[in-house]
């Protein structure tokens, strides 16, 4: 996967988001928690592409993916 595939996935994911979040109103914009979800969003897709590709997925302590060489050397 190339560093312009994951970013792009990353863009999409986002965008699901927003029109759900628009639609629902569930959690306002601009705000901590609306930026915490986009990160747990952006974590989730960075955990498929880690699936799909076959890598092993690392998480800290508290959750987080630490490993992150998903996208291909020189990409």
């Amino acid at each position: 996967m190339t560093k312009g595939e994951l970013e792009y996935a990353v863009r999409k994911a986002h965008e699901s988001f927003d029109r759900w979040n628009d639609c629902t109103g569930c959690i306002p914009t601009l705000t901590g928690h609306y930026y915490e979800v986009l990160g747990v969003v952006e974590d989730a897709v960075k955990i498929g592409a880690r699936v799909a590709l076959g890598l092993p997925l690392v998480f800290s302590e508290c959750g987080e993916l630490v490993e992150d060489d998903t996208v291909r050397e020189g990409e």
